[in-house]
């Protein structure tokens, strides 16, 4: 019962930590997941002063905006190693390779679900893709690193 109020929390909140860090290398070593990321920052935030400065108030698209990045980091950085934790303790699955394949392969494919992408991604958003798999693999790798490794607890030895 420990391991489900300390030991899981402390290694998710440490993965989605590392998850974090390895989005900021990835948007560093892909021009296109840099420019993503910092060029959608400051798209955003020229688009919400323009608003202020012509009257309007800011604060609906600010909102909206705000809560989609929410969403999509959620998908990217949190979902995925939750549920591979929630699914690894569950099956005692132990494997540092299942936990983080799975990891980023939902990293991967659940902003492009959420975005609804219906049409054959192109060659710069297939490296994006692999960067959310990467950064997916690495959070869960870092939680299989803490918690993963015993998943489901300790076995029960049968005696006969």
């Amino acid at each position: 019962m420990l391991r489900w109020l300390l030991l899981i929390p402390f290694a998710l909140l440490f993965a989605v930590g590392a998850g974090l860090f390895a989005l900021l290398v990835a948007g560093i070593a892909s021009p296109d997941l840099g420019l993503l990321i910092g060029g959608g920052f400051e798209r955003l935030l020229a688009a919400l002063f323009a608003l202020a400065e012509r009257g309007f108030d800011p604060a609906p698209a600010a909102e909206a905006a705000f809560s989609l990045l929410g969403r999509l980091g959620f998908a990217i950085l949190v979902a995925p190693v939750l549920l591979v934790a929630i699914g690894s303790e569950l099956f005692r699955l132990r494997s540092g390779l299942i936990q983080s394949g799975l990891t980023g392969v939902l990293a991967a494919l659940l902003p492009l679900a959420m975005l609804g992408l219906a049409r054959t991604p192109t060659g710069a958003e297939m490296q994006v893709i692999s960067a959310l798999f990467l950064v997916g693999a690495a959070t869960g790798f870092v939680y299989w690193l803490i918690a993963g490794r015993g998943a489901g607890g300790e076995r029960s030895v049968e005696q006969g």
